[in-house]
């Protein structure tokens, strides 16, 4: 199920680099994100608890598993969330500027333009 799992994440990133993503796979990064991170605070209080309150240096080998766990979960998590920021980006380039748009409609786009930016800052969180 695991190698399922990544070669769906993988087709989905290698769809980024082409264009757009759909929302369903912009829903299952941000889902992918979200979980990545969950799994990233159990690791830093696995290891925190093993090499500073237990002080078990007899037990390197889970350390250094548990180690290299972390660090595929962050690079994982970077991954995902720079290919959720060049969508967002992509999608901001793609809008349409007109030149003679009344104040209203102008303060609408830089609201919305505002919300993206904010919804792709909670996405690297």
């Amino acid at each position: 199920m695991e190698r399922k799992r990544r070669n769906k994440i993988g087709k989905i990133v290698e769809k980024s680099r082409n264009g757009f993503l759909e929302d369903w796979e912009v829903e299952v990064l941000r889902r992918q994100v979200r979980s990545n991170s969950s799994l990233i605070d159990h690791y830093i209080y696995a290891i925190d608890l093993l090499a500073n309150k237990e002080r078990c240096p007899k037990d390197a080998n889970t350390l250094a598993f548990l180690r290299g766990r972390l660090s595929v979960a962050m690079a994982e998590n970077d991954t995902f969330r720079k290919v959720l920021w060049r969508h967002a980006q992509l999608e901001e380039a793609m809008r349409p500027v007109a030149g003679d748009e009344e104040a209203a409609f102008f303060l609408i786009r830089q609201i919305k333009s505002r919300k993206s930016a904010l919804m792709a800052q909670l996405a690297m969180k």
